[in-house]
């Protein structure tokens, strides 16, 4: 069982947020998959079904932590590696263009599952738009002075050249970082693509967590 560090309310950056927008902007890529993998034709049936079941599974915490007004998600000790995995097995599955995992160390991190899982999701959905079918995303975990950062890299033209389905990835984004008492910072990478880099406490450190800023947003 993962240590719970404590449990911490969930602040928002800039008003409230609309908790059930927020749910069904976040169901509909899972929704999307398994609409998708169901009327496949060909293939590893068993590969499918087991694709379905995960997405099937992240739908059910996703509802369950609305619900429970995230409760039952609380801040613990995270293995960052199978939380990213899980969250790009996911989107991998409707997206148009491959998303490489780049991963140093086995890095844990205090934060809500579910919660960082949600602000993983956003992003990657953000990045593989922004790519579009001949770019590529790469979604990297390192340690530093700083923190554990997660961050999710595009190759696409950049901030505000893209245009946006919703607002409402961003803003959930925000609001799941900063529940995770984590720093979000989203800015033009100087080669050219977006970088969203989400921060997050290391475990070692037990006192980092309240003394990370809660948002950080660089749309420059």
């Amino acid at each position: 069982m993962a240590a719970t560090f404590q449990d911490y309310p969930r602040p928002v950056a800039g008003g409230e947020l609309d908790t059930v927008r927020a749910l069904l902007h976040d169901l509909r890529q899972p929704l999307a998959a398994i609409l998708l993998l169901s009327g496949a034709e060909g293939g590893d049936n068993a590969r499918k079904m087991n694709l379905i079941e995960g997405q099937a599974r992240w739908l059910a915490e996703l509802v369950e932590a609305v619900l429970s007004d995230a409760s039952d998600d609380d801040v613990e000790s995270i293995d960052l590696i199978t939380v990213v995995r899980r969250a790009t097995e996911r989107a991998q599955v409707t997206a148009s263009c491959p998303i490489k995992i780049d991963v140093v160390g086995a890095p844990q991190a205090w934060a809500r599952p579910v919660a960082l899982g949600r602000a993983l999701s956003c992003v990657l959905d953000n990045a593989v738009r922004a790519a579009g079918e001949e770019g590529h995303v790469t979604v990297a975990v390192h340690t530093d002075g700083a923190g554990v950062h997660v961050t999710v890299r595009d190759d696409g033209p950049g901030l505000g050249r893209i245009a946006s389905v919703t607002s409402l990835g961003l803003t959930t984004t925000r609001a799941m970082v900063a529940a995770c008492k984590g720093s979000f910072r989203l800015y033009t990478a100087d080669e050219g693509g977006v970088v969203a880099d989400i921060t997050l406490a290391p475990v070692s450190d037990r006192e980092a967590l309240p003394a990370l800023p809660t948002l950080q947003v660089v749309a420059s």
